[in-house]
């Protein structure tokens, strides 16, 4: 567990890092940034692992004292830190849990550890109380900052940090993955992998949530019932939506059903559809539609995508995109 050889994909940063350990050349802040499920705390729980293994080489050995004590959640050495009160990192969270922490030295092994999660909600006051810390830190001292969302950062800040960028995945590694963990058949770990979007981590709490597949059968009974809707239908599956306005996934499933659609149309060929479970409804609904109309569609999601992500209202960017879906 947690080892260098777990971690799929993103090979030049994991080179990078095992150089950086094996030359101890270890920086003592860094920012890893990606995507939600990417493995961000993955890396740095490996890190971290690595850097308090007894062995002292380039990967967790797993059976000296300090990796068991890792992996029971208990290292003495190794912290996490996380908001005690609302959605913020605030100034006090900072003080408290890390700062007044780092000052006293490592309990028995190399380094002191700080694992800071969704470091991007930390507010400015907290990311000034950090800064004289980045700026000074004591030999014994790392930190790792995980974020979905590195603008969010000072530029004074990031100025003091090695910045680790984790890339998604290519779909057919997280193909590969799923199927080699036994997570599904070949046809669904497809879908799950497409859905997933180079995330691993966003597959498997896909292919394992039910949530996801009651919705993903309720979006497509929609799409495809648009044509037959009036007007005041529309409006009224745009109210309906409300149901997934914190989990904008809804989203990628009416792109990738008319990503299907089109794959079919310009192709006749069954081999491009991603969503094989659904085919003879894609096949139906491609001959229902000519080219340039599913291409505004798939512009008409991406439009709402964008609003969505500057929180335009919901309802009024429902009711946009649905109308525009169902224009012929």
């Amino acid at each position: 567990m947690y080892t260098f050889e777990e971690i799929i994909g993103n090979e030049l940063i994991k080179k990078q890092i095992q150089n950086a350990i094996r030359k101890k050349h270890i920086a003592h802040a860094y920012v890893i940034y990606g995507q939600e499920g990417t493995g961000k705390k993955l890396l740095a729980n490996t890190i971290a692992k690595t850097l308090q293994c007894e062995k002292q080489t380039i990967t967790p050995c797993g059976v000296c004292n300090s990796c068991r004590t890792f992996d029971t959640r208990n290292h003495p050495d190794i912290f996490y830190i996380s908001s005690q009160k609302g959605k913020t990192l605030g100034v006090e969270d900072i003080r408290e849990q890390l700062i007044k922490n780092m000052e006293i030295k490592q309990y028995q092994y190399p380094f002191k550890i700080f694992i800071v999660e969704k470091a991007d909600t930390m507010t400015i006051a907290a990311q000034n109380a950090l800064l004289k810390t980045l700026e000074e830190p004591p030999y014994y001292g790392i930190i790792f900052l995980l974020t979905n969302n590195i603008d969010h950062f000072l530029p004074t800040i990031l100025s003091r940090c090695i910045v680790l960028k984790l890339r998604p995945l290519p779909t057919p590694l997280v193909e590969q993955y799923l199927l080699q963990n036994h997570i599904g058949q070949k046809e669904q770990a497809t879908i799950f992998a497409e859905y997933a979007q180079g995330s691993i981590g966003k597959a498997i709490e896909t292919a394992s949530s039910e949530t996801f597949s009651t919705m993903r059968e309720d979006m497509i009974a929609k799409i495809c019932s648009l044509k037959q809707k009036n007007l005041a239908d529309v409006l009224f599956i745009a109210k309906e939506l409300e149901i997934y306005k914190e989990n904008q996934q809804f989203l990628d499933i009416i792109y990738l059903w008319y990503r299907d659609v089109l794959a079919y149309q310009k192709c006749k060929d069954i081999k491009y559809i991603i969503q094989k479970d659904k085919k003879e409804l894609i096949i139906k609904q491609a001959r229902q539609y000519q080219e340039a109309d599913i291409a505004e569609k798939i512009k008409a999601i991406w439009q709402a995508k964008k609003q969505l992500s500057v929180n335009s209202n919901f309802q009024l960017t429902m009711e946009v995109m649905l109308m525009k879906l169902k224009e012929s």
